[in-house]
């Protein structure tokens, strides 16, 4: 059995033989009331990112013993989320300075944790934007900001990221520093540029 939240709602669901995980995400996404989106889905508390492509999970439905879905306010999303998505990167990009230079001039053990925070803060960033565009109904690809597809910064923000989670792993603390100051804040100031630009759009729209 399989215990299904969403929101405060709460059911348990017997897999019968071959059901797979996929087809209950889709069919409980599906029945959302039209002013819901999915705001984080978690697996027996493991984060499921939300742009997932649900069908295509194959996971057998009984391997699940929990299923946790949160939603939010499709309307309050699409009205907020670039201010809120703008508001965090700018908030992060100060942190992250701070970072590299702790991780430059302090002691490695206070620099690390300090960053642990700027991952945190970089995670929940990417969750906004993911909500906002869903909100939105945005497509990256035909957004443009310095001549780049917001689709194409988005893949390099997660190469990036996932380049200086590799070196944190790996204790290389320099090569935090380097890739944050010479290719992260670069990648944030193109983000930041692209919500400005979309936040003029919204309001000559509205």
């Amino acid at each position: 059995m399989t215990r299904v939240s969403v929101d405060d709602q709460i059911s348990v669901v017997n897999a019968e033989s071959g059901a797979r995980l996929g087809d209950l995400l889709s069919s409980i996404v599906s029945s959302l009331p039209p002013n819901k989106i999915v705001k984080e889905i978690l697996l027996d508390g493991e984060q499921l990112p939300i742009m997932t492509n649900l069908p295509a999970l194959e996971s057998p439905l009984g391997m699940v013993q929990e299923l946790q879905i949160r939603t939010a306010d499709k309307e309050i999303w699409a009205a907020t989320g670039v201010d809120i998505a703008l508001s965090c990167v700018e908030r992060i990009q100060r942190s992250l300075i701070r970072a590299a230079e702790m991780f430059r001039e302090h002691d490695k053990a206070e620099a690390n944790h300090f960053f642990a925070h700027c991952v945190d803060g970089l995670e929940r960033f990417l969750e906004t934007i993911m909500i906002t565009r869903v909100a939105r109904q945005l497509d990256f690809s035909r957004i443009y900001i310095h001549g780049l597809p917001l689709s194409q910064i988005e893949q390099e923000f997660t190469r990036i990221l996932t380049t200086i989670l590799t070196c944190q792993e790996k204790g290389d603390f320099d090569g935090i520093a380097d890739r944050v100051e010479y290719e992260l804040l670069t990648n944030l100031s193109a983000w930041s540029s692209a919500l400005r630009q979309m936040r003029i759009s919204l309001m000559s729209n509205g």
